[in-house]
């Protein structure tokens, strides 16, 4: 990872986790909808990633434009909600953001990617993932100039009951 990425908690720890929640998404049922992927995976990382005490797991978090600046639904987001007595702003306390696809075309891909990079430019995410359900592609050669070595890209897939996790870091 990119010693550009700077977050509360060390980019590296919250891959570790991104990594065996993949691995443990272990039912083939979860390959077959994007959904049921994200709540195993919400359980998965719940058991494996340590926050810091205010921060938490959320998913599909909507962003108002008036209130965030951009009006994106991030699949998952690690962050600690807004507090206006202790944050500065609304990108402070950010920490992760994470899109999901199921078997992402390349154009799918992209345009996560750009969703991404607006989130991490705008909220200042120091750390997008990007997971690529049912397939071993992650598309990493797709990420825009401007994000690369912020976003971390994933393909998971099952086979035989084997669950494959490939990472691509830009």
């Amino acid at each position: 990872m990119s010693s550009s990425v700077r977050s509360p908690m060390h980019a590296d720890a919250i891959l570790v986790s991104m990594r065996e929640a993949l691995a443990a998404c272990a039912h083939p049922r979860l390959f077959e909808t994007e959904r049921g992927f994200q709540g195993q995976l919400m359980v998965e990382l719940s058991k494996r990633i340590h926050l810091p005490e205010q921060a938490i797991l959320e998913q599909e978090y909507q962003k108002r434009l008036s209130s965030h600046g951009l009006n994106i639904r991030p699949d998952i987001v690690i962050h600690e909600p807004y507090d206006r007595t202790k944050h500065s702003s609304r990108a402070s306390g950010n920490i992760a953001v994470i899109e999901l696809k199921l078997n992402a075309s390349a154009s799918e891909a992209t345009a996560d990617f750009a969703n991404l990079a607006a989130m991490l430019k705008v909220l200042r995410y120091p750390l997008g993932i990007f997971v690529n359900i049912g397939s071993t592609e992650t598309y990493g050669t797709l990420v825009p100039e401007s994000a690369k070595g912020h976003i971390v890209t994933y393909g998971v897939s099952i086979a035989k009951g084997k669950v494959s996790v490939v990472e691509t870091r830009t």
